[in-house]
């Protein structure tokens, strides 16, 4: 649990920082750092089921 609010901690501060450096607006930026850390969790849960969901068929 302590590693997944490292990782979106870490997304958090990362995408707040770059949105406010682009719009110098802190609600928006604050809404891109929130936003960014679900959709990096509900990517990675995509690519994830991906790729343990391809059955590869054992070599001859």
């Amino acid at each position: 649990m302590a590693r997944k609010i490292k990782y979106a901690a870490t997304h958090f501060s990362i995408a707040f920082s770059m949105s406010y450096a682009v719009n110098q607006n802190v609600a928006v930026s604050t809404l891109v750092g929130l936003a960014e850390p679900f959709c990096f969790a509900f990517g990675r849960n995509v690519a994830r089921e991906a790729r343990t969901g391809l059955s590869v068929a054992p070599a001859a």
